[in-house]
């Protein structure tokens, strides 16, 4: 964060809650692994998020199951 603001940068990528917090906090525009899943899809660099994500979760990183459908719903996978 100490160099997005010495860049001034466009976006942080953050999936940490305190971290995110912080970051909204000093002004950062943020997204997480998750937003930038949907945003590939949405660009055509991904066709599907649920494999990606179900790999996630398999590989121990923790999505709540509404987060996990909110997402679903938001890339047209549901």
């Amino acid at each position: 964060m100490i160099l997005g603001n010495e860049i001034k940068a466009d976006l942080c990528i953050i999936d940490d809650l305190l971290a995110r917090k912080y970051a909204k906090h000093l002004g950062f525009n943020i997204t997480g692994t998750l937003g930038i899943l949907i945003k590939a899809k949405e660009k055509g660099i991904l066709e599907k998020v649920k494999p990606l994500i179900d790999e996630l979760i398999k590989n121990n990183i923790y999505i709540n199951d509404k987060l996990y459908r909110t997402v679903l719903k938001i890339a047209n996978e549901t």
